[in-house]
């Protein structure tokens, strides 16, 4: 007996449950490791934290609604994990110069080499990937998954990436 035929509802969702799977197995090889004496404590940062030190390192400095805008995250969240990484030590906080409502938050000199030798491990796993794509799949790929983000969130700015 012949098998039936997929709809498009069972493509899609097969789609989806993929590259979902996908994306978390390609989150693990770029999850930040070995993060240990980024503090005094014996914990190291948590993700939210390294993605805002990421950003940091990455876009420079910036004020805590910047900040919480590129975490997708509210300004209250945002100006928790900002306090929490201010009383670690890894990032500093000042008054805007020119609003005094605003809070610019930039990485600690003293995480700053550890941040960023984080990153340019993750880049290098990334390179030789997109590397094995070839130019224009590895153009076409960041293209595609900008679009997808669009899709599922047409507010979303991917020029900020």
């Amino acid at each position: 007996m012949p098998a039936h035929p997929k709809n498009q509802t069972d493509v899609d969702t097969e789609n989806a449950q993929d590259l979902l799977m996908s994306l978390f197995t390609l989150a693990r090889y770029l999850r930040p490791s070995g993060t240990t004496g980024f503090t005094d404590q014996a914990d190291p940062p948590a993700p939210r934290h390294l993605l805002a030190l990421f950003y940091l390192s990455t876009k420079g400095n910036m004020s805590v609604s910047d900040l919480a805008s590129l975490l997708g995250v509210t300004l209250t969240t945002a100006s928790l994990s900002v306090t929490q990484m201010a009383n670690a030590g890894l990032v500093e906080r000042e008054e805007d110069p020119t609003d005094h409502r605003r809070t610019i938050v930039s990485i600690s000199e003293r995480v700053r080499p550890m941040v960023e030798e984080t990153i340019a491990l993750k880049m290098e796993k990334l390179k030789i990937g997109l590397q094995s794509l070839g130019a224009k799949r590895a153009q076409a790929l960041i293209e595609d998954i900008h679009h997808l983000i669009q899709a599922m969130d047409p507010s979303t700015d991917t020029t900020n990436y």
